[in-house]
């Protein structure tokens, strides 16, 4: 398939009904990706023909698309959406026409997440909001730095054994989070903390769209962990969800301590 004859760069336009502003996204042509590249598709749409201009609006109007290919497949003209990056080939054209959304910002250690504006990580997980049921307040421990929720998604964990999440004592204690946006999540990967390792026990890992339904399943940690144990989860097919939650399930109270969260897609960035 021969790239669509537009030029390097289309501009797309929306006027928004209760706002007379023009809003603006630029696609350029990247390259060509193969028919069977099917991670991290948003959704698909057939058009009449190959062009990218029917295709760009499509993309336009999901904030969570940064990238559109169109193929040609079984006698129609596919328009694929797509989040994140994927390995194309500049100088090829055969199989599928990719373009990308022009970013605001540069994000050269991930992608443009254009519903909020901001470069996500390849880690989904990294800098992302946390929400706890409950912080650790034990001021005899306040050297230790434990209890903030940020500490679980700074993308360190120190070997001194500081800056943990950490709730306090309590039944069935969870940690939440907030990816910004509807992700497909396929894995989730967790480091336990250094010391009073075995507390770490009987922990569900799950995906939600939203932070009260948490419905698809990445896995059950039964524990105990070990110093520093690091743990990777697959989760479900097709799991897509917002929000990420670990929480031990046993009723007998217990701390949550983890050290770092890392979230990512089963998409090629």
């Amino acid at each position: 398939m021969k790239p669509p004859s537009v030029a390097q760069f289309m501009y797309v336009f929306l006027f928004r009904n209760t706002n007379p502003e023009v809003i603006i996204t630029h696609f350029s042509y990247r390259g060509s990706v193969p028919e069977t590249a099917q991670a991290c598709v948003i959704n698909n749409f057939t058009l009449s023909n190959g062009s990218g201009h029917l295709c760009a609006p499509y993309c336009h109007n999901d904030f969570l698309c940064n990238a559109f290919d169109i193929c040609f497949t079984k006698g129609q003209h596919v328009c694929r959406l797509r989040y994140g990056k994927m390995e194309v080939f500049p100088h090829s054209t055969s199989d599928c026409a990719y373009f990308e959304v022009v970013p605001e910002l540069s994000c050269p250690e991930g992608f443009f997440l254009r519903s909020r504006g901001v470069c996500k990580n390849n880690n989904l997980a990294l800098k992302s909001p946390v929400i706890m049921s409950s912080v650790f307040d034990d001021p005899d421990y306040a050297d230790f730095r434990h209890g903030d929720g940020s500490f679980a998604v700074n993308g360190e964990v120190r070997s001194d054994d500081k800056e943990c999440a950490h709730t306090n004592e309590e039944s069935q204690p969870w940690l939440t989070v907030d990816l910004l946006d509807q992700f497909y999540v396929r894995r989730v990967v967790f480091v336990n903390r250094k010391i009073w390792e075995g507390r770490l026990h009987d922990l569900n890992v799950t995906v939600g769209t939203t932070n009260m339904a948490f419905i698809c399943f990445c896995g059950f940690f039964i524990g105990p962990g070990t110093s520093h144990q690091r743990v990777d989860m697959a989760c479900e097919e097709n799991c897509r969800g917002r929000y990420v939650r670990l929480q031990i399930t046993t009723p007998v109270p217990e701390f949550l301590q983890l050290c770092e969260i890392e979230v990512y897609s089963d998409c090629n960035i």
